[in-house]
């Protein structure tokens, strides 16, 4: 058995793409919405027995190797050697042809980590400055912190000498190159370093925090890898390896704005952290977190750019469909946050994180809280200004009992009545429904008629053979449907009984895949596996109906052509010819 056939044997595809989309049971398979385009039905099915999916939407489908190379955008050899790690399988020396750039990237990182990562024991400096940040050896460990050396090649040598290319140390980020002469140097000097991994748990980059004895000021406190083939910073979750295990548990994910507040917060036990690394949060990461859960809360940093990156992100998740609300940090008398940032809180006061954590606001409340003191609702304009901007954040909830209750608080707080705001929302509301495209939607059905005929057929031919007589194979309009029909026909006439599993034995004898026939097990899962022997065959019935009524409409078009052309020559034998062929037509 080859790398891939282990590989393939040891992950159950189900479970694989369970951490991608949700499964829903049809059959003896299964049916999700497709993430590879836009839709409101399931339209992708899972076959747990073939280890295959499919979508009948998109034609997209494959294996475990298919579905994530197109969910993460990667090659084969880097989805070869992510599903070779989660499947315990060492794969065979690689010829370096074969070898892709992100693969050697992620392979110069990896060693840049050890790297530093034994570094940071011979740095008594790094240890101190961790040690004052309360950081335990366990958590230390855990999120592989380390050293950069105060040097200008420290880890360009020891990477050199490795056997790495000049070349893909700078493209990974962790060199720059002078322009004379052409030597590289290190990047990173004199920095606590945070390697950022990617949702698998391979490094893709590092964070590095200077430590105040080698801060010239010439550079910031925190740096970070530029963007690279590996590393591009708004599809990253820091932490989201450590976590996306809890945050399934825990059914939430907590986002906060930076790496420290990640790792204070594992280290207090709280296990269901990511942060967007100083960002507010991108499109791409919150599709990356819907695959692990639908709620989040977000807690950023007490400062204005805080407030403003949860502002910002709020809108953002909102259109990916996540469930928000937001995590404060207390304040004290007068006001003013007790802390500065989340990682500072559950150091300072365990009790109050704990608490906010269970108790964060509604997005309409954080937006009310915040933006209250920037109008004087005794004036008229500020009032309605106040009110409408409000009413732009009611708008996006779903329910409409919901929204009545937000209105009937905003009626309380503005003394505007809430008939009044009702007909402010209901203004240039629209249908949020997608319109269905009527045209484009027969095309497609038109499409897949050949195949839910065929699907329905395979399991029903030996008690309704006649459809064989009735429905052509010349009748199909795909090749590929045409050709499959014309096999079960041949397999039905020479053996008079249809079982499917020598059938299929018996397509592969002829050197056929049979990538179709499993597809079309799918569809009928798909389509018909809550359907009665009844509903079978009149569905059966009317698409053979459709069939036949659909090639002698074509077939008339084709000769009503023909008569067009024969006239014009005055050829009285092809025209009776064609007549006749009319009269067949017809009967």
């Amino acid at each position: 058995m080859d790398n891939i056939e282990q590989i393939k044997s040891r992950i159950n595809i189900v479970d694989f793409l369970r951490e991608y989309i949700e499964l829903k049971k049809a059959g003896a398979n299964y049916k999700a919405l497709c993430p590879f385009h836009s839709e409101k039905s399931p339209s992708l099915m899972i076959s747990e027995d073939k280890q295959i999916w499919h979508c009948f939407g998109c034609g997209e489908g494959g294996d475990i190797f298919g579905f994530l190379m197109r969910m993460e955008g990667i090659d084969f050899p880097e989805a070869l050697r992510i599903l070779a790690k989660r499947a315990g399988v060492v794969l065979k020396r690689e010829d370096p042809k074969l070898i892709s750039q992100k693969s050697k990237l992620t392979d110069v990182l990896e060693a840049a980590a050890l790297f530093y990562s034994a570094e940071l024991l011979k740095s008594p400096i790094a240890t101190e400055y961790l040690k004052n940040r309360e950081l335990f050896k366990e958590t230390i460990d855990n999120f592989r912190l380390g050293f950069a050396p105060q040097s200008w090649d420290a880890l360009t040598s020891h990477l050199i000498s490795k056997g790495f290319k000049d070349r893909d140390i700078i493209l990974a980020g962790l060199a720059n190159q002078k322009e004379i002469g052409g030597k590289i140097y290190d990047r990173f000097r004199g920095r606590v370093m945070f390697p950022i991994f990617n949702h698998y748990g391979t490094v893709v980059g590092f964070t590095a925090r200077v430590l105040p004895e080698f801060d010239d000021g010439k550079l910031g406190k925190y740096i970070n890898t530029p963007e690279t083939p590996v590393y591009k910073k708004s599809q990253i979750l820091y932490g989201l390896n450590f976590s996306k295990q809890e945050i399934k548990r825990q059914e939430c994910a907590i986002f906060v704005e930076g790496n420290m507040d990640v790792i204070g917060l594992w280290q207090a036990g709280f296990k269901n952290v990511v942060a967007t690394s100083g960002t507010a949060l991108t499109t791409e990461q919150a599709i990356l977190i819907k695959r692990y859960t639908s709620s989040i809360i977000m807690s950023f940093d007490a400062d204005s750019a805080g407030i403003e990156a949860a502002l910002r992100g709020i809108d953002v998740a909102l259109r990916a469909g996540l469930h928000v609300k937001i995590l404060e940090i207390p304040k004290n008398e007068l006001g003013e946050p007790i802390v500065k940032d989340p990682d500072e809180l559950v150091k300072k006061a365990p009790e109050l994180w704990k608490k906010a954590v269970q108790t964060p606001k509604h997005i309409i409340d954080f937006y009310i809280d915040t933006n209250l003191c920037k109008y004087k609702l005794d004036d008229p304009k500020e009032n309605a200004d106040f009110c409408n901007l409000i009413i732009s954040q009611i708008k996006k909830i779903k329910t409409s009992v919901e929204r009545a209750l937000w209105l009937k608080k905003l009626s309380v707080i503005t003394g505007v009545h809430e008939r009044d705001l009702r007909v402010e929302i209901l203004k240039g509301r629209q249908n949020t429904a997608f319109p269905i495209a009527i045209k484009e939607t027969e095309k497609i059905q038109e499409k897949n008629i050949e195949f839910k005929y065929l699907a329905l057929l395979l399991g029903v031919l030996n008690e309704e053979s006649q459809y064989l007589q009735a429905v052509s194979s010349d009748m199909l309009n795909l090749e590929i449907a045409k050709e499959f029909y014309r096999h079960i026909i041949l397999y039905y006439n020479d053996n008079k009984l249809f079982n499917l599993d020598k059938f299929r034995a018996w397509i592969e004898e002829l050197g056929k895949d049979t990538l179709i026939l499993d597809k079309l097990l799918l569809l009928k899962d798909k389509e018909y596996a809550n359907c009665t022997e009844d509903e079978v065959q009149r569905e059966l019935k009317a698409l053979s109906l459709y069939i036949i009524n659909s090639y002698i409409k074509n077939k008339r078009k084709v000769l009503e052509k023909e008569m067009m052309l024969i006239e014009k020559e005055g050829n009285d034998e092809k025209m009776k010819n064609i007549l006749e062929e009319f009269k067949k037509l017809n009967v």
